[in-house]
C-alpha cells in the first residue's frame, strides 16, 4: 500500500470540497457528532478553515484517506480556547503570535489500524512541523480524547494537558503541543527542516 501526503492548495476547489465532504461523512454519518441536517450540501466546514493550512493523504487510486489542518493567525481565536476551559496561568503565558491549533484529523475507517495510523500521523506531523517552523509557531492547541493522547505519545508527539476533562464533541482534554518538545523527541525533524529550502 502506497500513500501520498501533501499540503493542499486552497485554490483547488475540487479537492477542498472532497476534504469537506470527507469530514462530513466521518463527523455526521459515522461518529454522529453533528446533525447531517445542518449540512444539506454534505460539506463540513467552519469559520476556522480560512485561517488554516490543510493537508491530505491519498491512496494509489487518488482516494482520500486522511486529512488534518493547522490553524494559525486566527483573528477569531482557536477552537480549543473558544470551546473549552483552559488553566488560566497557561492561557496568560501564551504569546498569541506564536500560537496555532492542529485539528480535524480524520482517517478513513479501513485504514485505522495501528501501523497505518502511525504512518499517517507521523507523515502529517513532518509536513505540519515545516509550516510550524516557517510560521514561527511555538505551540499548538488540540482538543484530545485520552486514548488519542496516549496514542500520540507512542508516536513521540507529546501534548501537555492544560485543562480538566470536558465534554466537547465527546470527553476531551484541552492540550498543547510545544514545538520545542516535538523537536527534542524527534531530532530528525529539525535536521530535515534545516536541510530543506522552505522559504
Amino acid at each position: 500500500m502506497r500513500l501520498d501526503f501533501f499540503k493542499v492548495d486552497k485554490n483547488n476547489s475540487e479537492l477542498m470540497e472532497r476534504i469537506f465532504r470527507f469530514r462530513c461523512e466521518i463527523l455526521c454519518d459515522e461518529l454522529k457528532y453533528f446533525d447531517k441536517k445542518n449540512y444539506p450540501d454534505g460539506l463540513e466546514k467552519d469559520r476556522y478553515d480560512k485561517f488554516s493550512i490543510h493537508y491530505a493523504a491519498v491512496d494509489e487510486n487518488g482516494n482520500l484517506v486522511s486529512t488534518v489542518r493547522l490553524i494559525y493567525g486566527s483573528q477569531i481565536g482557536y477552537p480549543t480556547e473558544n470551546n473549552m476551559v483552559i488553566y488560566e496561568d497557561i492561557k496568560k503565558s501564551l504569546n498569541r503570535e506564536k500560537l496555532g491549533e492542529i485539528s480535524r484529523i480524520f482517517i478513513a475507517k479501513k485504514f485505522r489500524n495501528f501501523k497505518t495510523t502511525k504512518l499517517i500521523i507521523t507523515s502529517f506531523i513532518r509536513l505540519i512541523y515545516i509550516d510550524m517552523k516557517r510560521l514561527e509557531i511555538e505551540y499548538s492547541y488540540g482538543a484530545l480524547e485520552l486514548g488519542f493522547l496516549r496514542l500520540l505519545r507512542l508516536f513521540k508527539i507529546r501534548y501537555e494537558i492544560i485543562g480538566d476533562l470536558q465534554n466537547y464533541g465527546g470527553m476531551r482534554y484541552p492540550a498543547l503541543l510545544y514545538t520545542s518538545v516535538l523537536e527534542k523527541d524527534n531530532p530528525e525533524l529539525l535536521r530535515s527542516f534545516k536541510g530543506a529550502n522552505v522559504f
